[in-house]
């Protein structure tokens, strides 16, 4: 193999790793919510956004590092998703065919948050980036590769990992997906259903902000990756299915992939629709998603 064709290998191998990573990392926090507490968050591309807002605010106006920066804004994201279920997702818990209401209100949230958004940053740029949590480059083979995206890759791979053993071997993990399965058989085990909503409410939520933090860490950002988030990370739950954790690390996968190889053999603007083309196929064959529970 030439240098040139290893060089086109590893780029799109670390580009779609990358993309693919945090693609699945929101996509999980997604399909956890709506798995468990039956809630079709709309708004999730918003709180993406945001987290990767604050962040920059704390580095650019503040001057804070974005070690300090990331530590800030997962703390707050926490306390956020806590004030949140207790001021409104609860409220719903009880309500029949909660999951529209869900929907209503959280589109609700998007309209506002993205009209705060336009007011505020939109009037102070249209790009935004971070500085690097970690300096310097790696010769992997002939390329390049910049140590902070490394980093980046291997935190994302990381908490799935452990976000997937925890659902997998935890307590909490085997009351989950209880929960999903059967709900009044659940609580008739003595799960504590309402507590197990609260829980994945605010693990889902945090979940999107990091994946919100890890982007802005990798590339610079403007305005719109919400709403691209948002329709990726719905894309991605239904195509894995709903509650389903692997289904979102391999349909992740394969749109982070998908959109790596057609940036470079094709053109990037075509790459930002071609894995809602690959939606559509794999809904072909599997319409009721590949990882249906």
């Amino acid at each position: 193999m030439t240098d040139v064709n290893l060089l086109i290998l590893l780029s799109t191998l670390s580009t779609g790793l990358l993309m693919g990573a945090i693609f699945a990392l929101v996509a999980a926090g997604v399909t956890i919510v709506y798995g468990c507490v039956w809630l079709p968050n709309a708004s999730n591309g918003q709180f993406f956004l945001l987290a990767a807002l604050v962040a920059w605010t704390f580095t650019a106006s503040l001057g804070w590092s974005s070690w300090a920066a990331a530590l800030a804004v997962l703390g707050l994201g926490l306390l956020l998703s806590l004030a949140m279920e207790w001021l409104l997702i609860r409220r719903l818990y009880d309500t029949p065919n909660r999951n529209v209401a869900y929907f209503v209100i959280t589109l609700g949230l998007t309209q506002i948050m993205s009209g705060l958004f336009s007011m505020t940053y939109a009037k102070w740029s249209d790009q935004f980036s971070l500085p690097p949590i970690v300096q310097g480059i790696t010769m992997v083979g002939p390329m390049p590769m910049s140590n902070n995206r490394l980093a980046v890759i291997g935190i994302a791979l990381a908490v799935l990992a452990t976000l997937f053993a925890l659902l997998r071997f935890h307590p909490y993990g085997r009351a989950l997906r209880a929960v999903f399965q059967n709900r009044e058989a659940a609580a008739l085990r003595g799960v504590n259903v309402k507590s197990i909503y609260r829980l994945s409410f605010v693990l889902g939520s945090s979940i999107i902000f990091l994946g919100g933090l890890l982007f802005a860490l990798a590339y610079s950002f403007d305005l719109t990756v919400a709403w691209t988030m948002s329709i990726t990370a719905f894309a991605i739950m239904i195509i894995g299915g709903p509650g389903s954790v692997l289904g979102a690390l391999v349909v992740g996968m394969v749109f982070g992939f998908t959109q790596a190889i057609v940036s470079i053999f094709a053109s990037p603007t075509a790459a930002t629709f071609s894995y809602l083309a690959a939606m559509l196929v794999m809904l072909l064959f599997r319409p009721n998603g590949l990882f249906k529970r």
